[in-house]
């Protein structure tokens, strides 16, 4: 599912602002599934207040509990909701690369660029949350609760004042790290793209968006660096995880289909058999 989207076209359910292709949202999550699979195509900004949710990207987990945060790149992941805590209280800013790339050069001069560590490779980048950035969003909440439209010139200032406390925190230095990579005009490769999102079912659309390409220059790209299609790397690379899984885990069978990009049980067997002779489950034994 393409959470932006999702979030978007449910204003009901999802309180938000949208200025200058930036979406503001503020919102009690309401998820109701153990476990949703979502990809996000643009750079999600994340402030966890109360509750909790468990994030799953590639091999990585991430623990989103209260007074956390996280930079979320454009990625697949899975959001899976904790057994003991139901509840998840958060805002969040979709913010594109041209955005992030003029609010950081129109700070660049305050910032502490010296000596930064190399770029983070990880899709999902933690947050130190101070307690000015705590303040910086809290803030925020009465403006979601008031009725009728704010001056952009407003919502912005918010934004702009947030962004800044977030890149001045010494403790963020992965997401200064991560922007001024962006900023220098440096293209995510596809097989760091691909390595940390093949897991997931998506369309061949929706990796080239996650790659910030064009779908023929996706394509293109791809097959020069893999030597064959997107589609036959992609049933490669999920079988081969999948049967990691069962050889280590005592996960049900429908569960590692479902989390290495098999959405059809018999699907997942029919491809399971024909690379190793025998069914999931027989092989399991």
């Amino acid at each position: 599912m393409n959470v932006y989207e999702f979030h978007k076209s449910n204003p009901d359910i999802f309180q938000q602002f949208s200025i200058k292709d930036i979406l503001f949202l503020y919102y009690k999550c309401p998820q109701k599934e153990k476990i949703l699979q979502l990809h996000s195509p643009y750079n999600q900004l994340t402030f966890s207040i109360t509750g909790k949710r468990i994030f799953h990207q590639g091999d990585y987990t991430y623990d989103v509990s209260e007074n956390s945060g996280f930079l979320l790149r454009r990625a697949g992941f899975l959001q899976e909701m904790d057994d003991k805590i139901k509840g998840w209280e958060l805002m969040a800013f979709y913010l594109k690369d041209d955005y992030l790339k003029e609010i950081f050069n129109e700070f660049r001069s305050h910032l502490p660029l010296s000596n930064l560590p190399p770029p983070p490779k990880e899709m999902v980048i933690s947050m130190d949350i101070n307690d000015s950035i705590r303040n910086c969003y809290l803030s925020l909440i009465p403006y979601f609760e008031q009725k009728g439209p704010l001056p952009e010139k407003l919502l912005e200032i918010k934004l702009k004042e947030l962004l800044y406390n977030v890149f001045t925190n010494p403790k963020n230095r992965n997401i200064l790290s991560y922007i001024n990579n962006l900023t220098d005009g440096h293209t995510t490769p596809i097989w760091e793209v691909m390595e940390a999102n093949y897991m997931y079912n998506l369309k061949l659309s929706e990796y080239a968006q996650l790659a910030n390409r064009s779908l023929s220059s996706f394509k293109r790209e791809f097959e020069g660096f893999y030597g064959t299609t997107p589609g036959k790397w992609l049933i490669e690379k999920r079988i081969e995880r999948a049967k990691s899984f069962i050889e280590t885990t005592r996960k049900p069978i429908g569960d590692i289909a479902f989390e290495n990009g098999f959405n059809n049980l018999s699907h997942f067997s029919r491809v399971f058999k024909n690379k190793y002779g025998n069914s999931p489950s027989y092989f399991r034994k």
